[in-house]
């Protein structure tokens, strides 16, 4: 097995991220926590679809791509809409003209964080990926 294919791993990466994006929001760096919770559940989705195929996930960033890639789950309607409003930060974090850097407050970035939570919440009780807690 490569480590591409190790769910331990993916797991880890995105407890990493999970918790860089706390360590911002601590800092007020918000614009960095923001593309931590982009980060944190884009490696957790691809840790269930390592889970649920035993092979390396997509070279792919797009958090509604990699949601369809995950098999025999019914992910709440809400639940995916903020996965998917989660998915600009990956690049308007990085790039000039994507989002507006006036966004990344403390009101919003506690939304975007509070969003992440749900999601690995989710995908621990609804999974086999086990208890995720955050050491925050």
């Amino acid at each position: 097995m490569s480590r591409e294919e190790d769910v331990q791993e993916w797991l880890a990466y995105a407890e990493a991220d999970r918790r860089s994006a706390h360590n911002a929001m601590k800092m007020q760096d918000y614009r960095d926590a923001a593309l931590h919770c982009q980060q944190a559940v884009e490696k957790l989705l691809k840790t269930v679809i390592v889970a649920q195929t035993g092979k390396r996930p997509p070279y792919e960033h797009d958090l509604r791509t990699l949601l369809r890639k995950v098999r025999g789950l019914s992910v709440p309607e809400e639940l995916a809409r903020r996965i998917s409003d989660l998915d600009i930060h990956y690049t308007g974090t990085r790039y000039p003209g994507v989002v507006d850097l006036e966004f990344y407050t403390e009101e919003n970035v506690t939304k975007l964080i509070a969003w992440m939570e749900e999601t690995f919440r989710w995908f621990s009780t609804h999974t086999d990926l086990g208890s995720t807690s955050s050491d925050t």
